[in-house]
């Protein structure tokens, strides 16, 4: 689904989803875009998973710890509140999405921030606060940028551009990339290569940077960000 311009990202009605999934299902590419994605993403994962013999009680393990961890939630939270602070960060709570993008932009003094793993702050609509007092928001997670590069919204919490393929990714660089090669190709390494290329300045310049976390470990107040970056 593509917002109109200037108007606040929703999940929830925008459109009605029996509205949303009748024209979606009559795109063709769309359709086209995600089967072979999900294809792709089929076959890396049983790639993976024919690496490891016990995968699946890996996957239960993992499984029984997210479970306890959700289940004792406002424990750990305080725990890893103490430990980060512990460490010299600071921990702010916030009772909801307002509340979330008043903090960030109380506390966000420069002009441009660089983010990453942005799926929450898409979810709360972080950018839309960002922009709102003055502040640029970037992103720098390459699937997040493809999506903020075609004004689009992301259509998966793991692969957000899992709709679009490269030759859509290629035209959305050239058009809104200054800097993109004029001769640039869908060829992935070129795709990857020019959005390096874009953010590398961003990097350099930013002097704030926003990220989300994979895990948080409340036992020592690390924050661990995995990730993984290609176009297919």
């Amino acid at each position: 689904m593509t917002p109109v311009r200037g108007e606040m990202p929703t999940y929830l009605g925008m459109p009605a989803f029996p509205e949303a999934a009748k024209k979606a299902v009559a795109d063709t590419q769309l359709r086209a875009n995600l089967t072979h994605a999900t294809h792709t993403i089929r076959t890396k994962r049983a790639g993976a998973v024919g690496e490891l013999a016990d995968w699946e009680q890996l996957r239960a393990a993992a499984k029984a710890i997210k479970d306890h961890t959700l289940a004792n939630l406002d424990t750990y939270l305080i725990q890893l509140e103490e430990n980060v602070t512990k460490a010299g960060g600071h921990v702010h709570w916030a009772r909801d999405a307002n509340e979330a993008n008043q903090i960030v932009t109380g506390l966000v003094t420069a002009d441009k921030v660089v983010k990453v793993k942005s799926m929450t702050t898409q979810e709360i609509g972080l950018n839309e606060a960002l922009a709102a007092h003055g502040i640029e928001p970037i992103e720098t997670d390459l699937a997040e940028l493809i999506v903020q590069l075609g004004h689009d919204l992301p259509s998966h919490i793991l692969v957000p551009a899992i709709h679009k393929n490269r030759s859509e990714i290629r035209d959305i660089f050239r058009r809104e990339m200054p800097d993109a090669p004029k001769d640039l190709t869908d060829d992935p390494a070129q795709l990857a290569g020019a959005a390096r290329a874009h953010l590398r300045q961003a990097f350099l310049s930013a002097r704030v940077a926003i990220s989300g976390a994979n895990f948080a470990i409340a036992d020592t107040g690390s924050l661990v960000v995995v990730t993984i970056c290609g176009v297919t």
